[in-house]
């Protein structure tokens, strides 16, 4: 399966907007929090992480992004559900593989389903309070046909290209942890 998606950071009179929106169309979201305990494991980007989320567990495996000339991020990805009790076990296992460790991330997520398969997600970040962000999510066999739905999607919501964030969460929290070196 191909993961393809895009994120954008919006101000925050926009993301309410898009939650009414959605909440008008949609029906209430469903709310999870989340822990993430991540890596890289490979210098090719290949990406770890571990992903508690109530008493759901899961192992997630993607492959290196690939990124279209309009931001939209695409990587190969496999989930599988572990049991809760492995919880720590299933930690070591990602900090042991990982050669690139990154922050553990904590959120909030408001998950509307758009279809089969694709949802958009309102995320707050508890290290970013007062920074909203939005993620338009596909998971299909096709990334070609997966890529025009997410543009379509896109549209539909009103998302402006120019709210795009390309970088991902970890490159965002890792920067927060230490910010890149200051030019000029």
């Amino acid at each position: 399966m191909f993961e393809v998606e895009k994120k954008y950071r919006l101000p925050r009179a926009q993301r309410d907007a898009l939650q009414h929106k959605l909440t008008e169309c949609y029906g209430p979201p469903r709310v999870l929090r989340e822990e993430d305990v991540h890596g890289f494991t490979s210098p090719e980007k290949h990406y770890l992480r571990l992903r508690a989320s109530g008493d759901s567990l899961k192992l997630i495996a993607k492959g290196p992004t690939q990124l279209s000339a309009d931001g939209i991020r695409s990587r190969r990805e496999i989930e599988v559900p572990l049991s809760p009790q492995v919880l720590e076990a299933a930690r070591s296992l990602v900090q042991l593989i990982a050669t690139d460790a990154l922050p553990a991330m904590r959120r909030t997520r408001s998950v509307w389903k758009l279809g089969e398969d694709a949802e958009v997600v309102l995320d707050d970040l508890d290290a970013l309070p007062k920074e909203p962000f939005v993620e338009l999510e596909i998971l299909a066999s096709d990334q070609a046909a997966a890529l025009s739905r997410l543009r379509t999607w896109e549209e539909r919501l009103g998302l402006d290209p120019t709210w795009q964030e390309v970088k991902s969460y970890a490159q965002i929290l890792s920067e927060l942890i230490s910010p890149p070196p200051e030019t000029g």
